[in-house]
């Protein structure tokens, strides 16, 4: 099998069961074989209703339904073991690059790429959408030194073995080009023509944005301190307990040469605790320090290019 094609629903959306039927357009066109997998997070009876509408795709689609609610990590991982592809197209629920910009995608995927994400160049959504999205691939760029410009695009396609040796977990699934990346696969950044999009315009809820700056410092702790985690949080520690130190020095110069009293004043609090955090954060990172030691044998941090 060459391609398998993972869809994964999360949500009801409106003219799914089109999407589905551009996507077997497209890739008949293509001439070689695939599959069309539907990762559906709950929603048995949308998906009941959307499937029996696309009766043509019913030779190459498989649904599926995970019992509960979870992470896209979580049906990623679940498509992959029913898949059976070399390379593994991963997509949500509604379309978003135009169907010339996906055979193109399809095309530049050449024996030398691992991973291949879309850069939508001109976008025409809505310009409150433009801004979430620039702002949000500005801020990974500048936490993760990584090129990308369009992580908001649910369209990527990868080599089968990225996914495998990849880990996947919470809502991670958006930054796997950059995980991917950091382990020494080839990724590679296509433009594209941005189709006129189903998806959710406006504001989103407080803690869909909380969560994308939780997803954010994830991100930039794994891709930099997961191998040397002392290194992060002596940093913080060390700013703690300089803080801490120049305030004592401060309260104690004033103790010597002013004969002020110091029992009474909260600077002196203040001293002892900004030591105190500063000490307890560099021990965390002091144990974490220690778990990599004791564990890191069993992570694999390189994947081999090939064998002569």
């Amino acid at each position: 099998m060459k391609y398998s094609i993972i869809v994964l629903l999360e949500k009801d959306a409106e003219g799914f069961s089109k999407f589905l039927e551009t996507l077997y357009e497209i890739f008949s066109s293509v001439s070689e074989s695939f599959e069309i997998l539907v990762a559906a997070n709950g929603l048995e009876g949308f998906l009941k209703n959307e499937l029996e509408n696309i009766p043509k795709c019913n030779d190459k689609l498989k649904a599926f339904i995970l019992d509960k609610k979870t992470t896209q990590a979580v049906c990623l991982k679940a498509a992959l073991k029913e898949s059976c592809g070399e390379i593994i197209i991963v997509c949500g629920s509604y379309q978003q690059i135009t169907r010339d910009s996906f055979i193109n995608l399809l095309k530049s995927f050449d024996k030398d790429t691992d991973i291949i994400t879309p850069w939508r160049r001109q976008r025409v959504d809505p310009s409150l959408n433009r801004f979430q999205s620039s702002l949000f691939n500005v801020l990974v760029r500048k936490m993760t030194g990584s090129k990308l410009h369009d992580l908001s695009c649910t369209v990527k396609i990868f080599r089968r073995e990225v996914l495998e040796e990849t880990e996947l977990y919470g809502n991670m699934y958006r930054f796997l080009p950059i995980v991917a990346d950091k382990k020494g696969f080839r990724c590679k950044e296509i433009k594209c023509e941005h189709y006129q999009e189903r998806g959710k315009t406006g504001f989103y809820s407080p803690s869909e944005y909380l969560t994308r700056i939780i997803d954010i410092l994830t991100l930039y702790f794994n891709t930099r301190f997961t191998r040397k985690p002392l290194r992060f949080f002596s940093t913080i520690g060390a700013a703690f307990m300089a803080t801490g130190l120049i305030i004592a020095m401060y309260v104690l110069i004033q103790k010597i040469f002013m004969q002020m009293s110091i029992g009474d004043r909260p600077a002196l609090l203040a001293a002892v605790l900004f030591l105190a955090v500063g000490i307890q954060v560099a021990s965390v990172g002091l144990l974490g320090e220690i778990v990599v030691f004791t564990h890191g044998r069993q992570k694999k941090e390189y994947t081999i290019e090939k064998k002569i």
